[in-house]
């Protein structure tokens, strides 16, 4: 449904084109109001529709807070507000954008230093693992990437979702020197990550009066999109917001919630009437985006679920085209299929920007690229967050952040001897022990004659100092020539046009890019300053990196294709293993979650949907045999059109199949899902407690544990190298090491 802009003269007109249950949610007089909104049934119209009710009917625009879960959203949701009067006094953007704008304004409220710096998870593992070398946790298993994970889970209070390995790091005693030092650092640069921004938010409505009183006196009504994927800490966050007053509308799909091992909780939503008790739910089933044929194939896997609102969606769209199901001898075969299944999309008619291939995991796309090179197919890569986390983008931002925060420790190690300055790691240690002694930031221990350090490495210091002094100077200037001086008057674009290597050559093209990313900022929004550009290079998401008129095939994750739509869909790899992941066999929780990001994948497509699988893949262990997705098994066959490339298969019908190998290494009908318990007898056979096993992602281990019976079984293993894993027997995929 293509929308439009709000006009200021006709507020009835905002509901001539919904449907019932649509209009009910858009004038729904005031209280707390739950909108269940299944895939493709007008979720953002909806939302957009009810703030424009609100604002037409006399509620002043700037009262309105509407939060949403990326950047995209937000910006979608301004620009349908169109000509609505004041409407650009609505208050939109994600749960991060508001925790740092509140920040921002109120923030000494709490001793929190209001010109912050955000520092994203590549900084932050940065300085971890300064942090690790300095304390010689090294060898306790403490590792940046890992270490932030196990922060997070701990700060949005996940961590009864977190792996064993982070659980096991937390309880190490270390842990909590550790975590001081962070904090400690933290808290001397004036730096907050990702998850400080909600907790520090939650903690000034909740611990300041003031900062409490006015923000709730400001914002008479709340709006939270896509509620089923927020943390913890956001739904503590949204009951500040809303103390004393219930005026809040939450949007979202608990069959959509896909963002569990970040620390989301469908509990959220399904327990919104709990946390309001006066709330009114109101149910959106009607989808506007699928064929028939492909809800009824998305419908049948989601209905497997437990944790979920009961409901059933239905389309008055055509009948369709069936789901293909395409059989591909190994990965090489499957990405060659995904090449012609593309060709013959275009053939019919559609345009590359109409197709979109999806998988389960990132490392799937390095062979569908391969395949579509060679079949000359343009395509790009959705990844907003990439071009961000490219070397030369962090550096050069790295002086503007130091400018706007002169405390920032962490980028001035990062610039400070880039280009080379001479101010190599012993100068550095002397730096960073002089201003510990005396409590300064790095940057003002710099400008002092006694900072510890001579020779060449003052006079790099000395030079470095001037660069952001003189960006200091400019600070008023546009962002996009303070990113221009930066690059030029730190020699950092010399470095790169001059470097022997082309690659390194190459990199003069991205910061090129990153200016012209500012003044398209600056073109869209005048008012764009350092500040805010800063928050928003580092809040990018994926989904901030996709355009829907790029003239190419999009290749991307489901998470990232999560709100979007395409007339044609590809799921690569619906494999047991790849999808569902084996990190999800542990529990039915995770089973769960797997199966509402299958659900999301399907439902993204709106006219051709094809799924593939491989019989055999190259893994760290080898070529081993798989099997499809048990999630193909609920797809009812008579919406399904099997491509079969490997001559192996044959397709079962009924409750679907589950598949084995045979004489010729391809897998063929075997057992029925219908009957779980055949496969675990079958494993009962041959495995016993205290037997060696191997899986195909952990590798080996020890039994040491089996419970339950038939389908529900599971066994507790002992892998060497990835700890302790309780799991269901049925999807183990144990063997037994002789």
């Amino acid at each position: 449904m293509p929308e439009t802009p709000y006009m200021s003269d006709a507020r009835e007109g905002l509901l001539e084109d919904l449907n019932p249950a649509q209009r009910e949610a858009v004038t729904w007089p005031g209280g707390p109001l739950l909108v269940v909104a299944g895939a493709g049934t007008g979720k953002t119209r909806v939302l957009t529709r009810r703030v424009a009710w609100l604002v037409s009917g006399g509620l002043p625009a700037a009262s309105v807070l509407a939060i949403t879960f990326t950047n995209k959203a937000a910006q979608v949701l301004r620009q349908r507000l169109g000509s609505l009067p004041r409407g650009e006094q609505v208050w939109a953007g994600t749960f991060h954008s508001f925790g740092a704008w509140l920040l921002r304004r109120y923030g000494d409220e709490i001793e929190v230093d209001p010109r912050f710096t955000i520092l994203d998870r590549d900084d932050q593992r940065r300085l971890l693992r300064t942090i690790i070398n300095d304390l010689d946790l090294k060898d306790l298993g403490f590792r940046p990437a890992v270490t932030g994970e196990a922060i997070g889970h701990v700060k949005n209070g996940s961590l009864g979702f977190a792996s064993r390995e982070l659980v096991e790091l937390v309880e190490e005693p270390r842990f909590e020197d550790l975590w001081a030092e962070y904090h400690t650092r933290m808290k001397r640069a004036s730096l907050l990550d990702f998850d400080d921004l909600l907790l520090e938010s939650r903690r000034v409505l909740a611990e300041s009066t003031y900062a409490g009183d006015s923000v709730r006196a400001r914002f008479a009504h709340v709006l939270v999109d896509e509620y089923q994927d927020t943390n913890r800490v956001q739904r503590d966050l949204l009951l500040e917001l809303t103390r004393d007053r219930d005026n809040v509308t939450v949007v979202g799909d608990p069959d959509q919630s896909i963002y569990r091992w970040r620390g989301a909780a469908v509990e959220n939503i399904l327990e919104f009437e709990k946390d309001f008790p006066t709330a009114h739910t109101v149910l959106l089933e009607q989808n506007y985006r699928s064929t028939k044929r492909i809800l009824h194939a998305a419908e049948a896997v989601i209905e497997q679920n437990t944790r979920r609102h009961a409901k059933r969606l239905f389309s008055e769209k055509l009948e369709g085209h069936p789901l293909v199901e395409m059989r591909c001898r190994d990965a090489e075969g499957e990405s060659a299929a995904v090449a012609a299944r593309i060709q013959a999309w275009r053939r019919e008619g559609y345009s590359h920007s109409d197709i979109a291939i999806f998988y389960r995991v990132n490392s799937m796309s390095r062979g569908i690229e391969l395949a579509l090179k060679q079949q000359a197919i343009p395509y790009v890569v959705v990844a907003g967050v990439e071009f961000f986390q490219r070397r030369e983008v962090k550096d050069v931002l790295a002086y503007l952040r130091l400018v706007l925060n002169p405390r920032d420790d962490s980028a001035f190690l990062r610039v400070c001897n880039t280009p080379r300055r001479g101010v190599g790691d012993t100068s550095l240690k002397r730096l960073r022990a002089a201003a510990s002694a005396q409590g300064l930031a790095l940057l003002e221990m710099a400008r002092r004659p006694d900072n510890g350090v001579s020779g060449r490495a003052k006079k790099g210091l000395a030079a470095f100092v001037q660069v952001i002094d003189t960006l200091n100077q400019d600070s008023e200037a546009p962002v996009s020539m303070l990113i221009d001086t930066a690059a030029r008057e730190s020699g950092y674009l010399a470095m790169l046009e001059e470097h022997p290597d082309d690659l390194e050559r190459s990199r003069v093209d991205n910061v090129h890019e990153l200016i012209a990313f500012a003044k398209e900022l600056e073109r869209d929004d005048p008012e764009t300053d350092l500040l805010a550009f800063l928050e928003r290079t580092a809040l990018v998401a994926d989904q901030d990196g996709f355009d829907e008129e790029s003239g190419r095939v999009s290749l991307m994750s489901v998470h990232a294709a999560k709100g979007l739509e395409f007339p044609c869909v590809i799921v690569a790899g619906a494999e047991l293993g790849l999808f569902p992941h084996d990190r999800s066999l542990d529990d039915d929780d995770g089973l769960e979650e797997e199966r509402r990001l299958f659900y999301v994948a399907l439902t993204r497509a709106m006219e051709r949907l094809a799924v593939s699988h491989a019989a055999r893949r190259i893994t760290y262990m080898g070529s081993e045999p798989r099997r499809p997705s048990p999630f193909l098994r609920n797809v009812p066959p008579e919406v399904v059109e099997v491509d079969d490339r490997t001559g192996g298969w044959s397709y079962g019908g009924g409750g679907g199949s589950a598949y084995g190998r045979d004489d010729s290494g391809f897998f063929a009908e075997s057992a029925t899902y219908d009957d779980p318990g055949e496969v675990v007898r079958e494993a009962e056979s041959t495995l016993a407690v205290g037997a060696r096993v191997r899986h195909p992602h952990f590798g080996e281990g020890v039994l040491r544990d089996a419970s339950g019976r038939g389908a529900d079984a599971r066994v507790t293993v002992d892998f060497d190298a990835f700890g302790r894993k309780q799991m269901l027997l049925r999807y183990a995929r144990l063997e037994r090491v002789t």
